[in-house]
């Protein structure tokens, strides 16, 4: 009996460790495979239906000290004035990340807008860590800039 209470508790602990490691989204693990792949993520393929993308960086401007308010960037797709898509993505508190995280750049009063004919997003710089990277992306195409810290 002791043995399965052992079994039980090593299972639920290994079960809460995974799901703090994979707490990305499907679309956000779709976005990163994408910029990996190409350099650049297109962010139409996550929302058919829009007029206008609104990425928020809510931590920043939006945070109104209310736990359970998500305090990463989001991703707001909008057709005719309401919303048809949020997609919560992946921040660190620090600018150490675990994993590796989405950086949007540049934001104008905590927000990005982009428009229907307007949806790619370029890679432009890596920061790589030792527990993982900072993927900045921007509207406009530079010149790749990789730094490392340890």
């Amino acid at each position: 009996m002791r043995k399965n209470k052992t079994l039980l508790l090593a299972f639920i602990i290994f079960i809460s460790l995974f799901s703090l490691i994979s707490c990305k989204s499907k679309d956000e693990r779709s976005m990163l495979y994408q910029i990996k792949k190409n350099g650049f993520v297109d962010l139409s393929l996550y929302c058919k239906e829009f007029d206008e993308i609104i990425i928020y960086d809510e931590g920043n401007y939006y945070y109104n000290n209310d736990n359970e308010e998500w305090i990463g960037p989001k991703i707001y797709y909008f057709l005719n004035g309401n919303v048809q898509k949020v997609i919560n993505m992946r921040f660190c508190a620090a600018d150490v990340p675990y994993g590796d995280v989405i950086h949007f750049y540049p934001f104008h009063e905590g927000k990005i807008i982009l428009n229907r004919n307007k949806t790619l997003l370029y890679l432009t710089s890596i920061e790589k860590y030792k527990s993982g990277n900072i993927l900045r992306l921007e509207s406009q195409k530079k010149d790749m800039q990789i730094h490392s810290f340890y």
